[in-house]
């Protein structure tokens, strides 16, 4: 449940990024349009509280919210990171990591 919550994290964080022209222009080497921001400015701080979810479910909300935290620093870091040194990596990313990990969530 841990992986759900820091893939969910890392793709609402790059929905936020997205959504501002600088990084819009980086990845996809062209302007964002006004209703294609805001989809991704609503979609990343929705991903952001859903990702509290799973560690609370697992954890408990005291620690939940602590693992909460860490992961969104851990995952803004990867996010910045990877905006800096590899920009065209970063979508293709933010889509595959939460579809592989749902399906091990019931795997394991």
């Amino acid at each position: 449940m841990i992986w759900v919550s820091l893939t969910l994290c890392f793709s609402g964080f790059v929905a936020l990024c997205l959504s501002m022209d600088r990084h819009h222009r980086q990845v996809f080497a062209e302007e964002s349009h006004r209703p294609e921001r805001m989809i991704l400015r609503i979609g990343g701080w929705l991903s952001l509280p859903l990702a509290c979810t799973p560690c609370m479910i697992e954890l408990g909300p005291s620690i939940g919210i602590s693992l909460w935290f860490t992961l969104l620093t851990f995952s803004g870091l990867l996010v910045m990171l990877l905006l800096s040194y590899r920009p065209r990596l970063v979508v293709p990313l933010a889509i595959a990591a939460p579809s592989v990990s749902l399906p091990l969530v019931w795997l394991l």
